[in-house]
């Protein structure tokens, strides 16, 4: 056994019963890394719970990657408007808790977010110490995401094992995320024509995507 290299901060997404992306990332993790709980789970309500946890995934030294899963516009994340997030206030949350760049890449696993304005919001100011973002530029249903998401995980998953044993040769995390998603899109390619899913990387001093 393992652990996982992943981390998932979840909102609440219904006010009466609930969904949540949590067995994904079990059976994931059981595949993968030998134990449905080696990655680490969380919720947050508004921004200062997700901050306080942001603060605990970006200081436990092992989560790279963060799948934040909520509600979603181009501007805002959260469970409801009334506790909507701003990009800004999300950038500034990273500012503040990545100073170490323990934390490489974000996938947010929410609706109309991944999009090229906020993936230059976030690569293109290097204080958020992250390599790669990927999410969906339209709005996604929810079962079809999580089955989009899942193969994404499970691809990446399978990058981190065998860069363990890639002794001095190892992949960077903007390099496994490449190939996972190129896994990705290779069995859905849907994913992009349907629900926009893209993958972006700041490159060189300028921003590049999967797709364009």
């Amino acid at each position: 056994m393992s652990d996982s290299p992943f981390a998932v901060i979840e909102s609440r997404w219904w006010d009466s019963g609930n969904h949540s992306v949590r067995p994904i990332f079990e059976a994931v993790s059981a595949i993968h890394f030998g134990n449905p709980s080696a990655f680490f789970y969380d919720m947050f309500s508004e921004k200062t719970s997700l901050g306080a946890t942001l603060q605990l995934r970006a200081s436990d030294k092992r989560t790279e990657v963060l799948y934040l899963a909520s509600h979603g516009d181009e501007n805002h994340i959260g469970p409801s408007a009334q506790s909507a997030i701003s990009r800004t206030e999300l950038r500034n949350c990273f500012y503040k808790c990545n100073r170490e760049a323990q934390i490489r890449g974000l996938f947010l696993g929410t609706c109309l977010t991944g999009n090229i304005a906020v993936a230059r919001f976030f690569l293109e100011s290097r204080k958020t110490n992250l390599d790669w973002l990927a999410g969906y530029r339209k709005a996604v249903d929810w079962v079809d995401g999580s089955a989009i998401d899942m193969i994404f995980f499970s691809k990446l998953a399978e990058q981190y094992r065998k860069n363990r044993g890639r002794g001095a040769r190892k992949h960077s995390a903007r390099s496994m995320a490449h190939k996972a998603a190129s896994e990705l899109l290779s069995i859905v390619p849907g994913a992009f024509s349907t629900y926009g899913f893209n993958i972006y990387f700041h490159e060189n001093n300028k921003l590049t995507s999967m797709f364009t």
